[in-house]
């Protein structure tokens, strides 16, 4: 990593090094929450940190480079911790469990204002940001929506697609109010947040709901995922082309404008590139004209 990728001007060669900019982190942090980024000065954090403005640029250009390594530690805190929570196995738990454990975790870690700062930023001024964008919350929401379908299988793609924006949305806006308040009020509302993020999902993931599920059914979604386990072993599949082919196998077919539902990012002609390509290992077969082409498993693959 170069010293422009990571944020610095000169990277710390030495431990002491190491231990002043741990210092200056701390310092941006608290001159950042107590005047805000805009205001905020690099002589305001030199003398927070009690060090020369000289040494802070020996490290750090501006203030900005400061504040992207403080992104930067949160993103690699997020990537660290999300597929803790955001898996298969953790989501066969009470609901409430779930949801206990997801907003106590990040609350725990949001009493450091580093993070905490990062996070309120992004509301404030999403320019300045080198690792966060929109991409990074709809990645978000599809892994929470595929886990909605998991937990439960009679929801439609549209739906736990849904589900999982709301839930994201308001769990975003108000754990931006709690970040916002003093220590107290905090606290409470992290509880309040569980029991709003519980009480809008309870009803259709709740635990009641996925212990009547018939077992048939439960019985159908495993077979559906292992076939798709298994042609993935035979062709080397992307993520899209294996959520295509689980697509197929629940609803006998998929077209152009499902694929674009479902995954809104890619351009079409990468859709029809993902499709083409399953056509091609006789996967899929395709019926209909050019816009309107149907895909269906193909009796041989």
């Amino acid at each position: 990593m170069s010293a422009q990728d990571s944020g610095f001007r000169r990277p710390p060669q030495q431990q002491r090094s190491q231990v002043r900019i741990e210092q200056i982190l701390q310092a941006a942090a608290e001159v950042f929450w107590e005047k805000g980024y805009d205001v905020a000065t690099t002589h305001d954090i030199a003398e927070r940190a009690q060090t020369a403005v000289g040494t802070l640029y020996r490290f750090f250009p501006n203030k900005l480079a400061i504040f992207h390594l403080l992104e930067k530690r949160h993103k690699e805190y997020l990537d660290a911790t999300m597929p803790q929570i955001m898996n298969s196995e953790f989501f066969q738990l009470p609901l409430v469990v779930i949801l206990r454990k997801m907003v106590n975790t990040y609350a725990e870690y949001f009493e450091n204002l580093g993070p905490r700062i990062v996070y309120i930023q992004y509301y404030l001024t999403p320019n300045i940001f080198l690792y966060f964008d929109e991409s990074f919350d709809q990645s978000m929401i599809n892994g929470f929506s595929k886990l909605l379908r998991l937990r439960n299988p009679t929801l439609t793609l549209e739906k736990c697609d849904l589900l999982a924006q709301v839930f994201l949305r308001t769990y975003q806006a108000l754990l931006l109010v709690a970040l916002r308040s003093d220590d107290a009020r905090r606290s409470q509302l992290h509880l309040e947040i569980q029991k709003v993020l519980t009480n809008y999902l309870e009803p259709y993931v709740g635990d009641e709901v996925c212990a009547e599920l018939p077992g048939s059914l439960l019985a159908s979604q495993t077979a559906i995922q292992e076939q798709v386990e298994a042609l993935t072993q035979q062709h080397p599949l992307n993520p899209r082309q294996q959520a295509a082919i689980a697509h197929v196998l629940n609803h006998d077919s998929l077209s152009i404008q499902t694929f674009e539902a479902i995954f809104p990012k890619p351009s079409r002609r990468t859709l029809q590139r993902d499709l083409k390509q399953l056509v091609t290992m006789r996967v899929f077969k395709s019926e209909g004209n050019t816009n309107q082409l149907i895909y269906r498993i193909a009796t041989e693959g």
